[in-house]
């Protein structure tokens, strides 16, 4: 016995969602960066935190959680990792041994190019279907979704 559809307005259907696009549209972008970075062994979140820290060098970890939207709980195994990787140093600030100063390995340093490249291909292939217009405006929408300013 087939149960009865519920009927639904075109804007309640599940694929006019905001939200359920995004998901889908985040699932497929994760796993092609995956795919892409397999061999850097880098996800979405070590990716980032090593970009940041390469356009901030001396970063303080406390400023890297705040501009990546972490708690210093869930960036301290991370930052554990990369530096077991040898990717990132740690120093004590000279004012406060508390203060942690962030910067690239010279591994990672020269690796960066390498990664960025790898990550706007990523970003070509995931988002060939639209123009650079259309991009441009995407990136702008979804700033104004998550960032602070008005």
């Amino acid at each position: 016995m087939e149960k009865a559809r519920l009927r639904t307005s075109p804007e309640d259907a599940l694929d006019a969602q905001i939200g359920y696009n995004l998901r889908r549209a985040s699932a497929l972008a994760l796993n092609d960066f995956a795919v892409e970075m397999t061999d850097a062994a880098l996800r979405p979140v070590t990716y980032g935190m090593l970009a940041l820290i390469a356009e901030r060098p001396g970063i303080r970890a406390a400023e890297l959680c705040r501009l990546l939207g972490m708690k210093s709980a869930n960036m301290a195994p991370l930052l554990a990792e990369l530096e077991e990787r040898g990717l990132v140093e740690r120093d004590d600030h000279a004012g406060d041994k508390r203060v942690q100063m962030l910067a690239l390995t010279r591994a990672a340093r020269e690796a960066m190019p390498g990664w960025r490249q790898q990550v706007r291909r990523h970003e070509d292939r995931f988002l060939h279907r639209l123009t650079k217009k259309e991009r441009a405006t995407l990136l702008r929408l979804l700033r104004l979704i998550w960032t602070d300013e008005d």
